[in-house]
């Protein structure tokens, strides 16, 4: 059996409804009427992962983003991505932030903002070479990040 990435996405479309002096109650929002999700595996191999492992084995090596923005890192070949806003200011995790992290495809087109805490993946069906871009709004933010290559 071949080495992957599986992976799986979700959301729940929420609304919450007060109804006069009762306790407000969360249903899921009628104009979507469910649950969203799906999932994948990809291809991939293992021992020249970028964002973890360059110094110890499971150990993640954070990408500094400041106000400036700059290269995550350079994705040659690439079948899958992972980005995750630390909620922190250094590797350390020492100090917390709540700084919005913007990542974006090249120096204009933003894929997404992130919040302390919120991760997004980028699955691609074949191998990239992506000018992935991050930045702070404020302070610095750790960012935690995952790429793997086409086995």
């Amino acid at each position: 059996m071949a080495s992957r990435v599986d992976f799986a996405v979700s959301a729940t479309p929420v609304y919450s409804h007060a109804a006069g002096e009762g306790a407000a109650v969360d249903v899921i929002a009628r104009d979507v009427g469910k649950k969203l999700g799906g999932s994948g595996s990809l291809a991939t191999s293992w021992g020249s992962t970028e964002g973890y492992g360059d110094s110890t084995a499971g150990v993640a090596d954070y990408k500094s983003a400041t106000t400036s923005a700059s290269s995550l890192d350079t994705l040659t070949s690439i079948v899958f991505l992972f980005i995750k806003h630390s909620g922190y200011t250094d590797s350390n995790l020492d100090t917390a932030t709540t700084a919005k992290l913007t990542v974006s495809l090249g120096a204009s087109t933003v894929v997404a903002i992130l919040n302390a805490g919120d991760a997004i993946i980028l699955p691609y069906a074949t191998a990239t070479s992506p000018d992935i871009q991050v930045k702070s709004a404020s302070s610095t933010i750790a960012v935690e990040y995952m790429a793997t290559f086409s086995s």
